[in-house]
């Protein structure tokens, strides 16, 4: 007699002691997404005042010519209707003409000047830079102190304020140069009528 025996079945985890319930691991809880404020987008942004700098010291050295260029004046008249000397006509005229280069370099920051420009880029071109300008303007105020002392009379004041301050200036910007780089950083020198084509001759064209 065939007797079919009904396949075995496990016994249940609960009476067996000890047997582990295979369950699912509990769900991982991401982290509340919390804003923290580091203070680094906090601060303002700097303004660029390069222009802004390079326009007063623009402004200061106009008025430094000015004052140049009444030293020399004033020391032509006094040599005229006094001692004569040549050494004095020489110093007063080289007062006028570095006075007055420094003053047309400056004036071509405000407004354009083609013609000049080409002019003194070629023939004084170290003055386009702050280094060139400053070691200019140092080697000019050496000249005030050649004025004889008893030409100008009243106007000795105006000797030792042209030439401190001139010297002064040129001081300046070199210590600007190492200390603040950052205020020359966008200095452009004028660069009007140097890319300029120049103008060609009717009778060089070809058809």
């Amino acid at each position: 007699v065939n007797i079919n025996k009904m396949p075995p079945y496990g016994e249940p985890d609960w009476s067996t002691p000890g047997a582990a319930a295979t369950t699912a691991p509990p769900p991982v809880m991401d982290a509340p997404n919390v804003n923290v404020n580091t203070g680094v987008g906090n601060a303002a942004p700097k303004k660029d005042r390069s222009n802004l700098w390079q326009n007063l010291i623009s402004i200061v050295l106009i008025g430094l010519c000015a004052s140049m260029i009444c030293l020399g004046v004033f020391t032509l008249l006094a040599n005229l209707g006094g001692t004569k000397d040549f050494a004095e006509y020489f110093i007063a005229c080289y007062l006028l003409l570095f006075s007055t280069l420094l003053v047309l370099y400056e004036l071509m920051w405000w407004c354009s000047i083609p013609s000049m420009n080409r002019t003194i880029r070629k023939n004084f071109g170290f003055i386009y830079k702050i280094w060139g300008k400053a070691l200019y303007m140092i080697f000019v105020a050496c000249l005030c102190l050649g004025i004889d002392k008893n030409l100008l009379g009243r106007l000795e004041w105006l000797k030792w304020f042209t030439g401190i301050g001139w010297a002064g200036m040129g001081l300046l910007l070199i210590v600007m140069k190492f200390t603040a780089p950052t205020v020359f950083e966008g200095y452009q020198p004028p660069t009007s009528g140097l890319s300029a084509p120049a103008p060609m001759n009717p009778n060089d064209m070809t058809v």
